[in-house]
């Protein structure tokens, strides 16, 4: 299950990573502890996306054994777990907001935020229509 869920995690992560490099000139961490700080809320984020994963995850598990279209089954899951969604949302803007220190920094650290959101919860859709459509085939074949 976490095999599933790494290509959409570097996806995030290199799209979080690459926006966090465009958005911050000049990062206000400078002490050992806020550095760590900052270690801390990222792998807090990230932590939240792997619980967001594994929600969608799950509810696309119920759903395949039913009857809805895998599509419907993927927007199903999604909305199950759209709490969780937010969770993390807010952990990776808190996340870039710690590293952002002027206005136009934080008006970007929620924008990355919410990008990455809508990336993590659109690439979560198209894996999980495949992902239904591959366990009905498998379970067809038995």
């Amino acid at each position: 299950q976490s095999q599933r869920r790494t290509g959409l995690g570097v996806a995030a992560l290199s799209l979080a990573t690459l926006m966090l490099a465009a958005c911050s000139s000049a990062p206000s961490v400078e002490t050992p502890e806020a550095k760590q700080e900052v270690a801390q809320m990222n792998a807090g984020w990230q932590a939240e996306r792997a619980k967001y994963m594994d929600c969608v995850q799950q509810k696309a598990d119920d759903g395949a054994r039913g009857k809805g279209t895998p599509k419907d089954v993927a927007a199903g899951a999604i909305d199950a777990c759209k709490d969780q969604l937010k969770v993390m949302h807010d952990a990776f803007h808190s996340y870039l907001s710690a590293q952002m220190s002027t206005a136009h920094g934080q008006t970007s650290a929620r924008q990355a935020a919410d990008r990455v959101t809508t990336d993590t919860r659109e690439k979560a859709r198209t894996y999980l229509t495949r992902y239904v459509e591959v366990e009905r085939y498998k379970a067809g074949q038995r």
